[in-house]
């Protein structure tokens, strides 16, 4: 059964382009774990200044182990120093 990560965040003011260099390094560092079928880093186009990374994964358990990792684990403690508050992180399995 498929299981999605999604995270929605917006960068504090002055932090975008750091914003936006993190969110891509995690979205290349998420591909390359084992049980990842595709990832992808989104902007809306209703100007709100969100940026969005979503995940596919085979099942839950391995979505858990590729968060769990050290360099992913850095890289959204990172992330969370340059993000707006009430940023939105959710998992969905498939129905």
């Amino acid at each position: 059964m498929t299981y999605v990560r999604l995270t929605i965040a917006r960068p504090r003011h002055g932090e975008e382009a750091r914003f936006e260099a993190i969110m891509q390094r995690l979205t290349e560092v998420t591909a390359q774990q084992p049980g990842c079928e595709a990832t992808y880093m989104m902007k809306p186009d209703d100007g709100s200044g969100d940026i969005a990374r979503i995940s596919f994964y085979g099942d839950n358990h391995q979505a858990d182990a590729a968060a769990q990792s050290a360099t992913i684990m850095a890289l959204r403690s990172e992330l969370h120093l340059v993000s707006e508050a009430g940023h939105v992180e959710r998992g969905f399995f498939t129905v």
